[in-house]
């Protein structure tokens, strides 16, 4: 049975069929995919797989994955991208602090390695236009406008009339990166609330229905009951 992080040959396998084998014109890049993720996984609605799946192979893209030769082929791309997602929530509820690992690119500025995140942050950006509406409460908020500020320059095309001069140098924009685990831990906190009252109003319907344990989950996650609402002591 595979773990659920990703091995660092895992990642490449999986960097490698984003860049090179997933023969769409707007499949995202590896550090794409990871920032679209994490906005799924910390922000205030439960999205579903077969809605946010085929966003990343493209914008107009309606399959759950692309044009493969085999099942097995299939199955090998959706348990990465699923097992990626799986682990950046395992890091947020980690029993002894929740953590962000970002994959994001670093790159050589003179003799210094840098952090750049703009591309991370535009999948971000991506994975909260999915439900944009819902994040309404945090994008009015004045502390939750300081936490998705470094996320909205380098990932937000016109933020602001700031966002060039702020984000011209490699400099800039690795001082933006650095700024963002502790903002997504953040947001993920002052979401955490919403999505366990989200929950357990989840579990009371379905309490109330009396749902078979052989029936499908009134939760939408396509599970047998006994096997996800019925059963689960975590938020999916």
């Amino acid at each position: 049975m595979p773990t659920l992080h990703l091995s660092d040959a895992e990642i490449d396998e999986l960097d490698h069929f984003l860049l090179y084998e997933a023969d769409v014109k707007d499949s995202m890049t590896l550090d794409m995919l990871d920032g679209y993720l994490h906005a799924l996984a910390i922000g205030p609605s439960t999205v579903k797989p077969q809605q946010w799946m085929p966003r990343i192979w493209g914008e107009d893209f309606e399959a759950m994955v692309p044009p493969m030769k085999d099942i097995d082929a299939v199955n090998r791309i959706l348990d990465l991208v699923t097992r990626l997602f799986n682990s950046i929530i395992a890091n947020l509820e980690d029993a002894d602090g929740a953590m962000m690992v970002p994959l994001w690119s670093t790159f050589k500025d003179g003799d210094k390695e840098r952090d750049d995140a703009e591309i991370w942050a535009y999948g971000f950006i991506t994975g909260m236009n999915l439900c944009r509406d819902d994040w309404a409460p945090l994008l009015e908020s004045e502390q939750g406008q300081a936490w998705l500020r470094p996320i909205q320059l380098l990932g937000e095309d016109d933020f602001g009339p700031e966002q060039d001069a702020l984000t011209k140098s490699p400099a800039d924009r690795e001082k933006l990166s650095l700024e963002i685990p502790d903002a997504v831990l953040a947001i993920y906190q002052f979401w955490l609330p919403h999505r366990r009252a989200v929950y357990e109003r989840r579990v009371a319907e379905t309490l109330r229905t009396k749902v078979g344990r052989n029936e499908p989950c009134p939760c939408g996650s396509g599970k047998k009951f006994k096997k996800c609402c019925g059963a689960a002591a975590e938020l999916h």
